[in-house]
């Protein structure tokens, strides 16, 4: 009689705990060297609360997980190195993340690598299955490049280029070929926008000077090349290099391809304007003048560009540009439209 009087006395205090949890809760907190707790039960009012709030913290856990930027993590050096200079690209419209990426369909040409990193793992990819990049599909390697976290480093796209100019060698047989040399202006030249007919090797690498442009031309050296289209310069006078310097270089690189590639016609571009306060209007135009003499010294063809992208103030259009120096799609289509073919 004592014990039906205990239970009903536990039942009727709401202190009874179910023995199966009982145990479990007792395990867990001794073997942790702690006292096991004593839980009571929740009102309805509290239940709901904890409902909720369980609701709440499981939703904004899913929401951080979706919207996580796809882009490398930002370097903390205050002097710009060339790992930080060669992940530098024209900003995208927006940023994409997977939560808000559009889904376009397969064909769209527009579905396409838009971060340095996303490029480099595209290029990887294709090369790694045999393919040019000019000529392969970006949603065919979506899966490697969509995963692109880690920023490649310069002797990576060092690596990178001398291996696509080596399968290029191998496979160019008779097709006709165009070469592209400069930093993130001509790397992001969309390939879709080239004109066809023709196969394209960029040989581009964002963030160089012409002395670093210098130091790579042997890696396409076993290729035919017809045209050799070279668009260089602006990071010299970006980082404060001579004009000197600038145009002795660019007079060198077209000796050293002229004697490489006898066969292939140079096209020199001028130097884009920018909006840039470090790199005033009057320096580029005048490196833009020496570089035209030199050019028709050395029997290149010169393509005078700063008339058409300037404004009334000398500056790189505002259309015509994502950030004041890298061009946008309306730039690259002007360019495309100048793009000289033998």
């Amino acid at each position: 009689m004592d014990v039906w009087l205990l239970a009903a006395q536990l039942m009727l205090s709401g202190a009874a705990t179910p023995p199966e949890k009982a145990g479990v809760a007792e395990a867990d907190a001794l073997a942790l060297g702690v006292s096991p707790p004593t839980i009571a039960p929740l009102s309805p009012s509290q239940a709901d609360l904890s409902k909720s709030l369980d609701q709440a913290v499981y939703s904004n856990g899913l929401k951080s997980d979706r919207t996580m930027a796809v882009v490398a993590p930002a370097t903390t050096q205050q002097t710009p190195s060339m790992e930080a200079a060669i992940n530098r690209w024209p900003s995208p419209d927006q940023v994409m993340t997977p939560g808000r990426r559009p889904s376009p369909a397969l064909g769209t040409a527009h579905f396409k690598p838009v971060t340095g990193s996303q490029l480099y793992q595209f290029r990887a990819a294709a090369l790694a299955a045999g393919e040019l990049y000019a000529q392969a599909v970006p949603q065919r390697y979506i899966d490697q490049w969509q995963r692109a976290f880690t920023s490649p480093t310069y002797s990576d796209w060092q690596g990178l280029l001398a291996a696509e100019a080596a399968t290029m060698a191998h496979r160019q047989g008779e097709a006709p070929l165009a070469v592209m040399v400069g930093d993130s202006l001509a790397l992001w030249l969309p390939v879709d926008e080239l004109p066809p007919g023709q196969l394209w090797l960029n040989q581009s690498i964002s963030g160089e000077t012409t002395t670093h442009m210098l130091q790579r031309l042997h890696y396409f050296a076993g290729t035919r090349p017809q045209t050799i289209h070279i668009m260089a310069g602006i990071n010299d006078l970006k980082n404060g290099v001579p004009e000197a310097e600038v145009l002795d270089n660019l007079y060198h690189m077209m000796t050293r391809l002229k004697q490489q590639h006898p066969q292939a016609q140079l096209v020199m571009y001028s130097i884009l304007p920018t909006r840039l306060r470090e790199i005033p209007s009057d320096r580029i135009q005048r490196v833009n003048q020496r570089l035209a003499a030199l050019a028709v010294h050395q029997a290149a063809t010169f393509v005078d560009l700063q008339p058409t992208f300037s404004d009334a103030q000398g500056l790189l259009r505002l259309d015509l540009t994502t950030d004041g120096l890298h061009l946008s799609p309306q730039g690259y289509s002007l360019w495309r439209a100048a793009l000289v073919s033998p």
